[in-house]
């Protein structure tokens, strides 16, 4: 049989020994587990972050995967824990939002609140459920243990909506900067496929978008196709428009940060426009 995998998601980092902590623990209930890291760089309590990082890395794993989500400002405190079910998966996380979006986006078959202690370690802390709680949780359900035998079923989890984008009449697209990657890009929440929706299929011609004071004219399909050190724009491999510089930092040049506004319209009257693999 194939080994059950557990996907951590988590905003510990790796200098402290939290994440090991939890490994450790896991495998001492089932040895046969593999672990798999989606990310322990999390902007720390980054609630919203953590649910766009799950939101696109979830589809890339296999059916039956159980996914350890631990984003937990409410630490101790009167958040509860939870264990949810969908057609092919299952999210073990902080009542926080933090696995609202993609519990909305593929139908939940069930939320468990984690109440049965009987599957928690001996000794809870009252800072670090990731290794007392949620580890231990995961564990039993990789060895088969029904995820009903976790606790009392629940309907009023936390719901966190991600940034929506919105058109307005005369075709400008807004939305905003989600996420910010490790190399300065901004994904924003303009997927292509809702871009589709109100223009049609691409390409699309003179695509421009302003964010603050900066305008940017033409969209990129490969980074280099901008010069170095000038913003660029591109559908990324999420699937979402992303703001760039080639080789540089759009955070840095812009000054910009997460939350900031993008307009986005095509300018029929313009001469810049969506860029293909053969151009210069």
């Amino acid at each position: 049989m194939p080994r059950p995998i557990v996907a951590l998601l988590t905003d510990f980092g790796y200098r402290d020994p939290w994440v090991g902590m939890m490994k450790g623990v896991m495998l001492g209930i089932n040895p046969t587990l593999q672990l798999i890291d989606i990310t322990h760089e999390i902007t720390p309590q980054r609630v919203c972050e953590a649910a766009i990082v799950l939101s696109v890395a979830y589809p890339y794993f296999p059916s039956g995967t159980i996914y350890l989500v631990v984003v937990d400002p409410g630490v101790g405190g009167a958040r509860r824990a939870l264990v949810a079910e969908t057609a092919n998966h299952i999210f073990i996380a902080p009542d926080n939002g933090v696995v609202g979006p993609v519990l909305e986006g593929t139908g939940v078959r069930r939320v468990i609140q984690l109440t049965n202690d009987a599957y928690f370690r001996p000794q809870i802390s009252r800072t670090f459920h990731g290794r007392d709680v949620f580890a231990p949780v995961a564990a039993w359900l990789s060895r088969g243990v029904d995820v009903g035998a976790m606790g009392q079923a629940i309907d009023d989890y936390a719901r966190l909506e991600l940034p929506q984008p919105r058109a307005l009449a005369n075709g400008t697209l807004e939305g905003e900067l989600m996420y910010q990657d490790r190399f300065g890009n901004f994904i924003t929440s303009l997927s292509e496929a809702w871009v589709a929706q109100q223009w049609g299929p691409a390409p699309w011609a003179a695509v421009a978008a302003q964010i603050e004071n900066y305008v940017i004219h033409g969209l990129d399909s490969y980074y280099a196709q901008r010069p170095p050190a000038e913003l660029g724009m591109i559908f990324n491999s999420w699937g979402f428009l992303e703001i760039f510089v080639n080789q540089g930092h759009a955070g840095q040049l812009t000054g910009v940060s997460e939350g900031t506004p993008i307009r986005v319209w095509q300018d029929h009257a313009g001469k810049n426009f969506c860029r293909t693999s053969l151009d210069g």
